[in-house]
């Protein structure tokens, strides 16, 4: 994708002190990086609906409607400040490079069974190859960069816990255009890719707008919060060559990532990757946890 090529460009011109930033462009970083703190930090606790969220599994919808509490880390609203400034630097890069844009952070809404959901898609480009089209910018950490984005379009679609493509395509269809994809920043290291949509996009809209329907008609009506049907998984390594279990079960990915997860497993267990050979490993959680090292 052009847009690719010149954002590369244009940062290697810019390292070696022959590209700068305008005041123009500098001033909407500015303003984006007001507009991201004050999101974080003056939040608005009214639950609704919204293009960002319709994606994420019913049962955690549920529990946002019904007002049950969610359970945060101290430093949650920080990493959500990092991507937001993140993302607001790959915009004054996008910016800087020259990529045609059409607009960016526009309000946006749609009528799903009968109810106005309204959402703000990221930005709308013009790629001389591509042509116009409705993008989403993500900023990720290195794993989720390389072992989710990394995978391209095909690879998220089979493991989307967070919704992106419905969020997509939610966008795709408000704006009139087709879903280009994401443009993904990982934080640590500072690489930027395009994952693309595919072309031919008709099948998957019409499956996501389906199931936006679905849902919206679920979270309007008095449909109650139920233990979701997530099964555990197991907990397994490899060793010359065989799989062994270590009679460990993890939260699968969805509940993992999930503030409400107490609600469903109030006995879960976050403790060190039992599998991990990392000096400092990771934390996961335990749905079961028997054997604590190897």
């Amino acid at each position: 994708m052009l847009a690719e090529v010149l954002v590369q460009n244009f940062l290697k011109a810019a390292s070696r002190g022959e590209a700068t930033l305008s005041a123009e462009v500098v001033s909407e970083f500015k303003e984006d990086c007001g507009k991201a703190i004050q999101k974080q930090f003056n939040r608005n606790p009214e639950w609704r609906i919204r293009m960002s969220g319709l994606g994420k599994p019913l049962c955690q919808q549920i529990c946002g409607r019904d007002g049950l509490e969610e359970e945060m880390s101290y430093n949650a609203i920080l990493r959500f400040l990092i991507g937001d400034l993140v993302e607001a630097a790959l915009m004054a890069i996008l910016r800087g490079a020259g990529i045609p844009i059409v607009d960016a952070q526009s309000q946006c809404e749609l009528e799903i069974s009968g109810e106005t959901v309204r959402g703000t898609s990221d930005i709308i480009l013009d790629d001389p190859v591509g042509g116009r089209a409705v993008w989403d910018i993500k900023s990720a950490s290195p794993f989720s960069y390389s072992q989710k984005f990394g995978k391209g379009y095909d690879g998220l679609k089979a493991d989307d816990p967070f919704g992106y493509l419905m969020q997509g395509y939610l966008y795709s269809a408000a704006s009139q255009l087709p879903f280009g994809g994401w443009i993904v920043v990982d934080k640590s290291s500072g690489e930027i890719q395009f994952v693309s949509a595919p072309d031919n996009q008709e099948e998957d809209s019409a499956h996501y707008m389906g199931e936006a329907s679905r849902v919206v008609e679920a979270l309007m009506s008095n449909f109650k919060y139920t233990k979701p049907p997530m099964k555990p998984e197991d907990e397994q390594y490899r060793k010359d060559g065989t799989t062994i279990s270590t009679g460990n079960k993890l939260l699968n990915k969805s509940c993992t990532f999930c503030g409400y997860r107490a609600h469903c497993w109030p006995k879960a267990v976050l403790h060190e990757k039992v599998t991990s050979k990392a000096k400092q490993k990771p934390l996961a959680w335990y749905h079961t946890l028997k054997v604590t090292e190897l």
